[in-house]
């Protein structure tokens, strides 16, 4: 299981070199969907970040099996006060029913400002898969803190893999 797990924003020839550099890490050059001029590295090497200017994310559970293959799915929570354990027992029981999921990842956010952040990763073979669990009773439970307000924020994206 990867404990570490960081990522970087850039251009595909700045994203490229760093891939090129470091040969030995296992790298996903991802790009958004709704953005398509958005592309980030993941590095899933668990080893530390080699980034300037990383997202640092810390495992804090897992599926049995994750496989991080195929389209991400990146959910970025931040709650306040007593949602926070609310939240995270929700976010332990997405992760107990993996659905068609390649494999999922919950992760802490890795500096002060962010660190009530939770991060849900997760992998899915194609868009179906993720729609199919996007209407889920499993993804309902997370309905409660997918919406923005003054107790809550919250951003996902969608990431296709770059060959």
């Amino acid at each position: 299981m990867l404990t570490k797990i960081s990522l970087t924003f850039g251009s595909r020839q700045i994203l490229q070199s760093i891939i090129d550099k470091y040969p030995e890490r296992h790298f996903k050059l991802m790009q958004a969907t709704t953005h398509t001029r958005k592309l980030a590295l993941f590095d899933l090497s668990g080893k530390d970040t080699i980034f300037q200017s990383p997202v640092k994310l810390t495992t804090l559970d897992s599926t049995l099996d994750a496989q991080l293959n195929g389209m991400f799915y990146y959910q970025s929570f931040q709650v306040n006060g007593d949602r926070q354990k609310l939240l995270y027992n929700t976010l332990q029981k997405v992760l107990t029913e993996p659905a068609d999921m390649n494999g999922g990842y919950m992760l802490s956010v890795d500096n002060k400002a962010e660190a009530t952040t939770l991060v849900l990763l997760t992998a899915w073979a194609d868009f179906e898969a993720l729609t199919a669990w996007k209407e889920s009773e499993t993804f309902t439970s997370l309905k409660n803190f997918t919406s923005i307000g003054s107790d809550n924020s919250y951003y996902d994206e969608i990431y296709k893999p770059i060959f």
